[in-house]
């Protein structure tokens, strides 16, 4: 029999700002924390005796988000100790340490390293505990198994950490160290954890993911990464994180041609369309080689969803350079965007550039180009209407009676993304996570509705269809959904 561990359990709350990456780690340090001392992990507006914030510095909205929740948890609940961790601890720890709130700032070094700090933390009456590190030069990637991710119908799996661009406006390289790659056996073992857990799609996360295997000595390392996982679990679904244009290679496109286990979706890192902007952000392509990526993808994956990331306002940006970015959002055939207004990071090279852009001139540029994503976001969901496609059910919520005025939309409907990465409603009775063929009739507001559905979990791939007549052109009374990479 095994000895019951005599320490009371540990109430745990988590909360994850910014990319996969970071729920990831999330999940990691959930992990390590049940394994140092025995854990039951609460919500993060309840009660608990330690509230883990895994942050985000890509941004100063960020860094004040972080701060806000740090305050706002223990004000609610001043028991509780205030744990902030991640990235924003890596990089600025004098500035969380003054902050009254917090009774702890762990580094992304020694964060999944939960033995080395929480029992120094249990024990402290006086703070800030601050355990931050620098990277090694020649870190590796090691990192614990999971077995499962929180609240999630998909599951996201670390590959690569770090990175070695050193962008003029981004502080990522010093919050997360030198571009490093997991090897491909400990992805597999991870990827085989999470089918197992009963997991269908997996994404493929990373801060620079086209680098996969080049610290490895293998310069097309993403590509027999994705080719071995489609070929070990052939009964799983892959979708890659961000990678940056010059990384949209034609072995790539083939291979997610050939492989129906990969997901036809490309998230780019784009930035600017202007070559001389791409220059002072430091970037490793210019605009050419972008749009060619871009309309080589198009040709390669029909019905691929493309999207970008791109920054506005970075110093400098005169008319003519936004005029650029803007025509090649006009001409390239994205499916979504991600518009970011340009914020300065201290201790970038960027933060000391002249000629910051007027912050009406940003916020306009801005709208601009969200009015443009969105007329591109509506074509491509339009383009889908008619089609089989596949699709992963992702919420065990229902949205119930969508139109009351619409007799044909009573009911209740459930939440799922296909596997271009269109959001959809589905007939209710679909558990979350199953994998499911879907057939979109109509928009209804940011939302495909598709009243056909067959399962591919069950091989008797069982239908369920509501029939009835379309109702085009409703106004969107639903919540959003977050699509972010």
């Amino acid at each position: 029999m095994a000895a019951i561990d005599p320490r009371p359990r540990l109430r745990v709350a988590f909360w994850t700002l910014g990319c996969r990456l970071n729920q990831y780690d999330t999940e990691v340090m959930r992990t390590a924390l049940s394994a140092t001392y025995p854990v039951v992990v609460v919500d993060w507006h309840d009660e608990a005796d330690l509230y883990v914030l895994n942050s985000c510095t890509v941004t100063g909205k960020a860094d004040q988000e972080c701060r806000r929740l740090a305050r706002q948890v223990k004000r609610r609940h001043p028991a509780g100790k205030v744990v902030v961790a991640g990235c924003y601890a890596q990089t600025q720890p004098a500035q969380l340490a003054v902050i009254p709130e917090i009774d702890a700032v762990i580094g992304n070094t020694l964060k999944e390293d939960t033995a080395a700090w929480l029992p120094d933390l249990l024990a402290a009456t006086a703070g800030p505990l601050i355990r931050v590190e620098p990277f090694a030069t020649d870190a590796e990637l090691r990192t614990p198994l999971i077995d499962r991710f929180a609240d999630r119908s998909r599951a996201f799996i670390k590959v690569q950490d770090g990175c070695n661009l050193r962008c003029s406006y981004c502080l990522i390289w010093q919050a997360r160290g030198p571009a490093r790659s997991r090897r491909v056996d400990e992805v597999l073992a991870q990827v085989g954890q999470l089918e197992a857990a009963g997991y269908r799609e997996l994404v493929l996360t990373g801060i620079n993911l086209g680098s996969y295997g080049q610290d490895l000595g293998d310069s097309d390392g993403l590509v027999r990464l994705l080719r071995t996982c489609a070929d070990t679990f052939s009964t799983l679904r892959f979708r890659l994180g961000s990678i940056h244009p010059d990384e949209v290679t034609d072995h790539l496109l083939e291979l997610i041609a050939l492989r129906p286990q990969l997901r036809p979706h490309l998230h780019i890192s784009l930035q600017s369309g202007s070559d001389s902007v791409l220059a002072r952000m430091r970037r490793p392509y210019r605009g050419a080689a972008a749009r060619e990526a871009v309309t080589r993808a198009a040709a390669s994956l029909p019905h691929c969803a493309i999207g970008a990331d791109l920054i506005v306002g970075f110093p400098g940006e005169s008319a003519a350079e936004f005029a650029a970015t803007q025509q090649m959002v006009e001409d390239l055939p994205f499916s979504y965007l991600h518009v970011f207004r340009f914020s300065p990071r201290p201790g970038t090279a960027a933060a000391t550039l002249a000629d910051p852009v007027h912050p009406e001139s940003a916020t306009a540029r801005s709208a601009l180009l969200r009015r443009l994503a969105q007329t591109k976001q509506d074509r491509f969901r339009q383009a889908q209407i008619g089609r089989w496609c596949e699709a992963v059910v992702e919420s065990e919520s229902t949205v119930s009676d969508i139109d009351p005025a619409a007799p044909d939309l009573l009911g209740d409907w459930r939440c799922a993304t296909t596997d271009n990465y269109v959001p959809v409603l589905v007939p209710a009775g679909w558990p979350a996570g199953t994998l499911v063929r879907v057939l979109p009739t109509e928009q209804y507001g940011d939302r495909l509705i598709a009243r056909r559905i067959e399962t591919l979990d069950d091989p008797k791939s069982n239908t369920s269809e509501v029939a009835t007549k379309r109702r085009p052109n409703a106004a969107s009374r639903l919540p959003r959904q977050d699509h972010g990479i």
